[in-house]
């Protein structure tokens, strides 16, 4: 393949959104951003009789949400050094399967729950919550809802190649990780997607 190909091919890739280049730096990305259908997925474990408040619990998982995700899968890494707490406005940098760049950005902070939104350079555009909510007395659920689309046709095909596999372990192993850190014992767990045009 010539050289002048290869730049025709690449520019062609770029232009229909089959890739995107990293250029235009971090900034915020929302579903318009896009391209294939909006996905929803949910994740979520359910437990019982949790020795801390939830809203500590959701607080920590923020303060220490490096640790609280396994790094093989996904290193995140605070943008901002120091020991500060991590408040809205604060970014995320992560390394996916070790090869992708990547950022999020604290956008929302409110009890028991946080937002993060995706930036330029992110394999999906749009956001992922997390929260806990009260089921009955004693019980709660820890929940991680995303509301993307895939920033390019080249990041859908590696989705359904199976990143999307990836990203649900990488999910799965961050709620056992808080859930353990809750002091409570796991009542059940489980996923879901759904997709729209």
């Amino acid at each position: 393949m010539t050289a002048h190909r290869f730049w025709v091919l690449l520019t062609a890739a770029y232009a229909t959104r089959f890739l995107r280049l990293p250029v235009g730096g971090w900034r915020a990305t929302d579903l318009r951003d896009g391209v294939g259908p909006v996905t929803r997925r949910t994740y979520w474990v359910d437990l019982a009789g949790p020795a801390r408040a939830m809203t500590d619990v959701v607080d920590s998982a923020l303060q220490h949400l490096p640790a609280r995700l396994p790094k093989p899968l996904a290193w995140f890494r605070r943008v901002r050094p120091g020991p500060g707490r991590t408040v809205v406005g604060d970014q995320f940098t992560i390394l996916m399967l070790g090869v992708r760049r990547a950022r999020v950005q604290v956008t929302g902070v409110r009890s028991g729950c946080f937002r993060l939104e995706t930036l330029k350079q992110h394999s999906e555009s749009g956001w992922i919550e997390f929260h806990a909510e009260l089921l009955g007395e004693d019980r709660y659920r820890l929940q991680v809802v995303s509301q993307v689309r895939a920033s390019s046709w080249f990041d859908r095909l590696a989705y359904l190649l199976g990143v999307g596999i990836l990203q649900r372990l990488t999910w799965e192993a961050g709620l056992r990780r808080i859930l353990r850190s809750s002091g409570g014992r796991k009542v059940s767990h489980g996923t879901t997607t759904a997709e729209w045009p």
